[in-house]
């Protein structure tokens, strides 16, 4: 690939101006032809000359003096190198009807006299302003289809400067086998450097401040230079008039204008122009985070840059992706004190292999505080990654701590572990920081979990909501943030509302937080977590199609241990109660492989018990007997509380009924039957528990199972409530009772059918009720029953047996619902048969 005539090669801005100009050369003409270094103002006007030669005109090449020629056409490149009182002439000459008078000049937007015959020649024609080339020009101008990379390598190492274009196209296609990209880089750098050669040292001095960052002006220009404000904007303007400098131009292009200028002045200048501006801006007070982190870049070592950094890295605790980076920044820069709050910003943006490996360094600081800190941040990245004994360990080396934060992290886990003698030391460790308000949520947070061991629910509730108070103002990372915790205790209270509304706003606040601030990284230690929590309260309320969605959320995300836990347990859940054994099976056996490498802990109950209810389903419950001797043992340990204990022996009950094991089901029923006392929850669950021992005894009273259902349903457990009352539909041989259960199976699962959260998502919760109610039709009285109990997760034969047809004719009805559908496989259908009647009245 060879580079175009410099004669011919007419930039394209300019060519139907030179067109013009060169079909009637003898006709009179007045145009300003304005650009940058090498924009290509030289090649325009020698094309001009040649036309008026050509034509028989006189041409003159300076400015106008008296005696000249009236006829004689005025073609002026570079005009502003022109004196003042030079381009006062050329203005008079412009003024002249019968004149032509092409000039060419960079612009300069602060010097009147060329302001002046700008002007003038504007009122005539418009300006001619040249400048870079588009990628479409540049693939024109390469010629025939260059590949891709070839225009994109042209286009980020020469910005479209056509004087940086003819050099690296002409290095496009080198010899010797190198890469063209290397080719093309190359060239263009070397270019740069030699057309800056050629510039006057305090241009170049305005160019390397001006090339930091567009937001520098003449008066930072001045403050870093040492000069007055007339000549640092006189600087500037011409700093700006080569073109090299563009806000538009990229941060790569500007950094290889940096770069290249750099090597032309120097190492030691360099050093000394960077210093003089980092303390100018440090003391007007306008040091930007852009700016402070490109010195960083470019090696500049100096404590105050480092302090700076860490500043602006403490200002943007909100933000940890660009508080990472920061933090980063001041370390490259000199600091030695920001490795822990760089550790903490990384955790929290997902990032904590790095941040593991900067807090196994800090674990033998000297510093105590900087070693606590550690502690927390490993022992949340440990718990994160489902390692709750070796967060325990950490702790326990570390001891109390005086810091309320630390503390609560040491109880979080302590409790996790079940070791509540270690909790209760931290959250009594007096702190020595004052009384913030991320103190006191934290205190609060780790007096909950205390509580939550042998109070009633409402004292420990009450004292753990306190603690969400000052969540979006965390210093750090944690264990487990006070959402996912308050969340996690309201499930296992059986307060669905509580649990829905915390994580509904925790889910809600990261979405507007990555909205307005466009920061995908920020909370990523936390985001998933929250989300999968939600998606957990709408599987337990009925509403699977949401809490699919949920799971769907993070189906593609490289998720932590604790979070791929509890996605696989949802997953499990879903599938079992939608009816779909592939799909059970499926997701059954990738939790099994996330829990080979789990340290069971207390926050795990619930997809633990999950587990185990499909394990009596897949008849696998000896896989997974280890784990729960490990959940039994934690409760043990915490002496059975029962706020923690009474889902996991809910779970026993269905893994025992699932087995068809009234031995195993009997431990489970006594402990809910003995926590029924002090827990209307475990009293609602042993009801329920008894209630359906006796339906799948063929002992189905319909006021009985109408009152244990609505019960389930009222704390927050209505996919259990709507199987029960299929379940009772199919065991009575009385038809009226039938029809009254089924009956209540749709009331119950009509009052979740609208999820109560519709802000956490409103485009994808609205998507399956409109899509859902217009199908809903197409279906007819039969198979629209045959939808209902097949979505109980009924075999075909009992969905037979219900509606006195054959099971034939049952797969004959559910073929036909699937083509009507136009679902192509059965999980399809069946989201698609809970999405319309879920909606539907």
């Amino acid at each position: 690939m060879a580079g175009p005539d410099v004669r011919t090669d007419i930039p394209p801005a300019a060519r139907q101006a030179v067109s013009t100009l060169t079909s009637a050369p003898t006709e009179p003409v007045r145009i300003l032809v304005s650009g940058g270094y090498g924009t290509g103002k030289s090649s325009v006007l020698a094309v001009v000359r040649d036309a008026l030669r050509a034509a028989g005109v006189r041409l003159l090449t300076r400015a106008p003096r008296a005696g000249d020629d009236p006829g004689a056409a005025f073609v002026i490149d570079d005009a502003h190198l022109l004196a003042d009182d030079e381009l006062e002439a050329l203005a008079e000459r412009v003024s002249v009807p019968a004149a032509t008078v092409v000039v060419a000049a960079e612009p300069l937007a602060h010097r009147q006299p060329l302001r002046a015959l700008a002007t003038a020649l504007q009122r005539e024609n418009p300006a001619v302003s040249l400048g870079s080339l588009t990628a479409s020009d540049v693939s024109d101008a390469a010629g025939g289809q260059p590949p891709t990379e070839v225009v994109r390598a042209l286009m980020v190492s020469t910005e479209g400067l056509p004087f940086l274009l003819r050099p690296a196209m002409a290095a496009a296609a080198p010899a010797d086998g190198e890469p063209a990209v290397n080719a093309i880089v190359d060239a263009a750098r070397f270019a740069l450097i030699e057309r800056l050669r050629r510039v006057e040292e305090p241009v170049l001095d305005t160019l390397l401040v001006s090339s930091l960052s567009p937001e520098l002006g003449p008066d930072d220009v001045a403050a870093a230079l040492g000069l007055d404000s007339e000549e640092a904007q006189q600087l500037v303007d011409r700093a700006r008039a080569s073109g090299l400098v563009e806000p538009s131009h990229s941060q790569t292009f500007l950094h290889s204008v940096h770069q290249g200028v750099a090597a032309i002045i120097g190492a030691a200048r360099h050093h000394d122009i960077e210093v003089a501006l980092l303390r100018s801006q440090i003391e007007l007070a306008t040091l930007s985070p852009d700016l402070a982190m490109r010195m960083a870049d470019h090696g500049l070592r100096d404590d105050r840059l480092a302090d700076a950094l860490a500043e602006l890295a403490t200002r943007h605790r909100g933000q940890p992706a660009e508080a990472a980076r920061l933090y980063r920044a001041a370390a490259a820069a000199g600091a030695t004190a920001v490795s822990a709050r760089l550790a903490d910003a990384l955790a929290l943006t997902g990032d904590c292999a790095t941040a593991s490996r900067l807090t196994d360094e800090l674990l033998g600081s000297d510093d105590m505080a900087e070693r606590a800190a550690a502690v927390r941040i490993a022992a949340s990245i440990a718990l994160h990654d489902g390692g709750a004994a070796q967060a325990a360990d950490l702790f326990r080396w570390l001891g109390p701590y005086p810091d309320a934060v630390v503390g609560a992290a040491n109880a979080v886990v302590s409790i996790a572990v079940g070791d509540a003698q270690t909790a209760r030391a931290a959250v009594s460790a007096e702190s020595a920081g004052p009384p913030t308000s991320i103190a006191r949520a934290a205190h609060s947070l780790g007096e909950g979990l205390l509580l939550s061991l042998d109070q009633p629910f409402p004292v420990a509730i009450t004292r753990l909501g306190q603690a969400i108070t000052a969540e979006s103002h965390q210093p750090g990372v944690t264990p487990d943030s006070a959402a996912a915790l308050v969340t996690l205790a309201a499930l296992h209270g059986g307060d669905p509302v509580r649990a829905r509304s915390v994580i509904g706003r925790a889910v809600r606040a990261t979405a507007h937080e990555r909205s307005e601030t466009d920061a995908g990284e920020d909370d990523a230690f936390a985001v998933h977590r929250h989300r999968l929590l939600l998606g957990w309260v709408r599987m337990q309320d009925g509403q699977l199609g949401a809490a699919a969605a949920d799971a769907a959320s993070v189906a593609d995300v490289a998720l932590h241990r604790r979070d791929a836990l509890w996605a696989a347990a949802l997953n499990t859940a879903i599938a079992r109660r939608s009816g779909d054994g592939g799909a059970l099976q499926k997701h059954w056996y990738a939790a099994m492989e996330v829990l080979a490498e789990y340290s069971v802990d207390l926050f795990s109950l619930l997809p633990l018990g999950e587990l185990w209810v499909a394990a009596a389903r897949l008849r696998q419950v000896d896989r997974l007997q280890h784990a729960l001797d490990q959940a039994f043992a934690i409760l043990a340990s915490l002496d059975d509380p029962v706020l923690w204990s009474v889902p996991l022996h809910w779970a026993g009950v269905h893994a025992g009924i699932l087995a068809n094991s009234p031995d195993a089901v009997a431990p489970h029923g006594h402990a809910l039957t003995s926590a029924a006392g002090s827990s209307p929850f475990a009293k609602a669950l042993s009801g329920a528990g008894r209630t359906w021992l006796r339906v799948l005894a063929n002992h189905v009273d319909a006021d009985e199972v109408t009152a244990a259902a609505r019960s389930l349903s009222q704390f927050g457990l209505t996919s259990d409530a709507t199987r029960l009352a299929g379940q009772a539909a199919l065991q009575t041989p009385d038809g009226r009772v039938s029809g009254a259960m089924l009956q209540l199976a749709r009331d119950l699962k009509l009052a979740t059918a609208v999820d109560d959260e519709p802000s956490v998502e409103p485009a994808a919760a609205a998507a399956p009720t409109a899509q859902g109610r217009q199908p809903s039709s197409r279906l007819s009285d039969r198979e629209r029953e045959v939808a209902e109990l097949l979505l109980l997760g009924m075999p075909y034969r009992d969905i037979g047996s219900q509606l006195f047809i054959s099971a034939k004719t049952v797969e004959h009805h559910v073929a036909r619902i699937r083509r009507r559908l136009g679902a192509e496989s059965r999980s399809e259908m069946l989201s698609m048969l809970r999405a319309m009647l879920g909606t539907a009245s």
